[in-house]
């Protein structure tokens, strides 16, 4: 147990108080509340004369607690008093669940313990994938990509759909920017009739010149999978008993994924016990002509049918079990209009349940965009979590981002202040005489557009941050009037954060709709 004094303010008092209580930590825990309103604005200077003047010694606690934004080194405070003085929480309601360290020696005097534990969890994390990668058994290879027979962990492969329309340096842009997001893997998808076995060619080639990743190609045409192999493909998706004979010699030496397509209709079957039947069947004809590398895919149906489906993944790695699977999970998330982040979330970990040890995502929606990136967080939170027997939750890594675990309110001192409810009536103010502005969001570039036409003519201002856009409108003088200002700053505002969350960004309208239920016609009572 150790004797901890916490700093605050006093508006932060109430909250510090719950807090303490709330943690029912084993430690003694006195309360300090310095004679300031924001506890944030404390200097580590400030609180130390503070502490020398309250003639608070080294005798009397191990730590000194202080707010995570007090300014300063707080080994001013441990050099003032000769008592231990660490970072807390930047949110005072935080303090609850740091309380409950056994050992606080681990906190820091110039960085808030918010930073320290999310390093450490980080740090923790690292390790545990990093173990994990070198203690993985049995596995197939997808050129150098070990994929495990059974998750965990998941690879995740990110396809690029009618790949053969694109230009070498487009093509770059897109994989660059796809294996940045966490893509283990690149498939590559064509035009489903019209076979294009030169452009697979091509498109293989320049990839696997540029990039050090496995590359499959997602086609059931013989001539593009012919070229493919030629071409030094890693996988070939959607092999099939109606195209196997036609490849046999092709793909007997690179990873294959097994689909469960009837010959005779050219259909996927849709009763879990036939299509299972068939995948087995499938993939014990592709043992039996020598191809070893095999992953089966029982096919993830779209919404109205994927708990069927998924009792077919289910079925079949529980009579095969030695068999890798392979699951892609666009086929549900581009096909729901809800936002793809709790999608991909959720797949994921279902799909690490049932032993499926790669996924396949796409892009290829507006609403898509970053399906790669959160399909690789959700698989290395399934990992953690499995890892850690807990469920996925509180692990140091997530994909909450449109919304908070907990709400955190900031204290204002109202006493003594006159109260106003300000209107919602729309005001009209007089144009700025220097100028105005048209803003835009560029996704493609990564910048917020700000074009000035005025006074001093047209310039147009580019920038990542509102911030930055504004520095630049400062510096410029091109505005001159507060309302303008207060315009810009919310319009900029609502740029940035379009800019970070792929969204549509129209200048004067709200960047979120929040939809509601159809309301029911009310039925008279019987």
């Amino acid at each position: 147990m150790a004797r901890i004094l916490v700093v605050t303010g006093r508006l932060a008092e109430p909250i510090v108080r719950k807090a303490v209580e709330a943690s029912k930590t084993k430690h003694f825990v006195e309360v300090f509340v310095a004679p300031i309103d924001v506890a944030a604005f404390m200097t580590t200077e400030y609180i130390a004369n503070l502490l020398r003047a309250r003639s608070i010694g080294k005798d009397m606690y191990d730590y000194i607690l202080i707010p995570g934004l007090a300014k300063g080194s707080a080994k001013v405070i441990e050099n003032a008093i000769g008592v231990k003085a660490v970072k807390g929480c930047v949110n005072a309601v935080d303090l609850s669940e740091l309380l409950k360290l056994d050992d606080l020696s681990m906190l820091s005097s110039e960085i808030p313990a918010d930073d320290v534990i999310q390093n450490m969890l980080v740090e923790r994390n690292a390790k545990l994938l990093n173990d994990l990668e070198k203690s993985i058994g049995q596995c197939i290879y997808v050129g150098k990509l070990c994929i495990p027979i059974s998750p965990p962990p998941i690879r995740v492969f990110s396809e690029i759909p009618f790949a053969h329309e694109l230009q070498n340096n487009d093509l770059y842009k897109r994989v660059s920017y796809l294996v940045e997001s966490g893509a283990d893997g690149i498939s590559l998808g064509f035009e489903a009739l019209n076979p294009r076995p030169d452009d697979v060619y091509r498109v293989v080639r320049f990839l696997k010149r540029e990039f050090d990743v496995p590359i499959a190609i997602d086609t059931e045409i013989p001539s593009e999978i012919v070229k493919g192999v030629e071409a030094e493909c890693d996988m070939v998706i959607n092999i099939h008993l109606g195209n196997i004979d036609k490849v046999e010699r092709s793909v007997k030496d690179i990873a294959v994924v097994a689909i469960p397509r009837n010959p005779s209709t050219n259909s996927i079957p849709e009763k879990v016990s036939e299509r299972v039947e068939l995948l087995s069947k499938t993939v014990e004809y592709l043992k039996s002509r020598g191809i070893e590398n095999v992953l089966a895919d029982a096919i993830l149906d779209p919404p109205s049918s994927t708990f069927n489906s998924m009792l077919a993944f289910h079925k079949f790695k529980e009579l095969h079990p030695e068999i890798p699977m392979f699951m892609g999970i666009g086929n549900v998330v581009e096909l729901i209009d809800a936002d793809s982040i709790g999608a991909n979330a959720l797949l994921v970990l279902l799909a690490q349940e049932i032993g499926v040890s790669t996924v396949l995502t796409t892009e290829a929606s507006t609403k898509t965009r970053g399906s790669t990136r959160e399909a690789k967080i959700a698989s290395q939170m399934a990992t953690l979590s499995k890892i850690l027997g807990t469920p996925p939750k509180n692990l140091g890594i997530s994909l909450l981002i449109l919304k908070d675990k907990k709400r955190i309110e900031t204290p204002l001192e109202e006493t003594g202040v006159e109260t106003v409810i300000a209107s919602e009536e729309e005001k009209q103010y007089p144009l700025d005489p220097m100028g105005i502005f048209k803003i835009a969001v560029d996704h493609e570039e990564g910048y917020i557009k700000a074009l000035y036409i005025g006074r001093k003519g047209k310039i147009l201002i580019k920038g990542k941050t509102a911030k930055a856009i504004r520095n630049e409108i400062l510096s410029r003088g091109l505005i001159s009037s507060l309302s303008h200002a207060i315009y810009l700053g919310i319009e900029l505002a609502k740029a940035e954060e379009a800019l970070k969350l792929g969204k549509n960004y129209v200048q004067e309208l709200p960047l979120f709709q929040i939809p509601k239920p159809i309301t029911s016609p009310k039925h008279p009572q019987s």
